[in-house]
């Protein structure tokens, strides 16, 4: 490796330190002023705003099966309470539920991940 060679790469990864610390500096400066200076519900408000921006562009669909329809019991929740009561941990929260093309429908319905 000639040294001009070495130089160059020295040089990118000076450039390249330099950008990155400028970065994480401008990170810390706007997290410290938003939790410091911004009230509560206004940071919960533009932190939901910009979670929703970005799961816009997810390709992942989120159902989800409400307890009552109303006043009345929903039937599909009871079906999905019913079915994953003796297959899940009364703690967990999320489900990824997925079924590739080439599996059976009959021998497992839903291959659940635990979240």
């Amino acid at each position: 490796m000639s040294s001009s060679s070495a130089e160059l790469k020295m040089a990118l990864a000076k450039r390249v330190l330099s950008r990155v610390g400028s970065i994480v500096a401008t990170v810390m400066l706007v997290h410290t002023i938003i939790h410091n200076y911004i009230p509560r519900e206004l940071h919960a408000y533009l932190f939901f705003g910009i979670k929703n921006m970005f799961t816009k562009f997810s390709k992942q669909l989120t159902m989800v099966i409400d307890e009552f329809d109303g006043l009345v019991n929903n039937k599909i929740y009871e079906a999905a309470t019913i079915y994953l009561a003796n297959k899940l941990s009364p703690h967990i929260r999320r489900l990824k539920i997925s079924k590739t093309e080439k599996e059976k429908i009959s021998t497992s319905p839903w291959n659940v991940m635990r979240r």
